[in-house]
């Protein structure tokens, strides 16, 4: 007869990935794990397979989330420049603002598993996808000219996107955002609204 849990999966998952989300995989040690989710190491191996299983499930459902957030904001119809406004628009930093657990994936690219970098760098690319969507749509709308070079500026969208990531860890402001996403007025022309809110 199997024994009966002592633990919720879903919130163990729920602890386990804002745990790694802040501290990284390297910096997050099972011990740790145990504490946070109130399952023991049996019970954490025989559930998840350990660190490395645990870890991955974690991004998964962070990516589960991101990818909701993605569709609501990116693909919005009519699809243009509005839809990439309001992306970047949408982002907030809050006091103990700890990155983008995608983008914190992807920086530990030395000591994740293959399996959970290419799951996270599969995700960025939908992103940069998304962008690329949207500009098109801006060109054929006549928001954008065809002269522009809609490729590069989905990379551009994204390069800007992951570069907040990070520079929200180190100045968590958002009047900074705000000032930082206005100048995507210079990099798409008029059409698209500096988004504006104070800190």
């Amino acid at each position: 007869m199997g024994r009966n849990k002592t633990y919720d999966r879903a919130n163990a998952l729920t602890k386990a990935r804002d745990l790694f989300w802040a501290k990284g995989y390297e910096g997050t040690h099972l011990q740790e794990l145990v504490e946070a989710t109130g399952m023991n190491r049996f019970s954490l191996y025989a559930e998840f397979g350990g660190k490395e299983g645990l870890f991955l499930e974690a991004l998964g459902n962070y990516i589960d989330e991101a990818n909701s957030t993605y569709d609501r904001l990116l693909c919005s119809e009519p699809l243009g420049l509005a839809n990439i406004r309001d992306y970047f628009g949408d982002i907030r930093f809050s006091r103990d603002y700890a990155g983008c657990f995608l983008i914190n994936t992807l920086t530990e690219k030395h000591v994740v598993t293959s399996e959970a970098f290419k799951l996270a760098r599969r995700t960025a690319k939908r992103a940069q996808e998304l962008f690329l969507r949207n500009l098109e749509a801006a060109v054929v709308s006549g928001e954008l000219s065809e002269e522009r070079d809609a490729v590069a500026l989905s990379k551009l969208l994204i390069t800007i996107d992951q570069g907040l990531a990070i520079y929200g860890i180190v100045t968590p402001s958002n009047r900074d955002k705000s000032g930082i996403v206005g100048q995507l007025d210079a990099l798409l022309g008029p059409s698209i609204d500096a988004a504006t809110s104070p800190a």
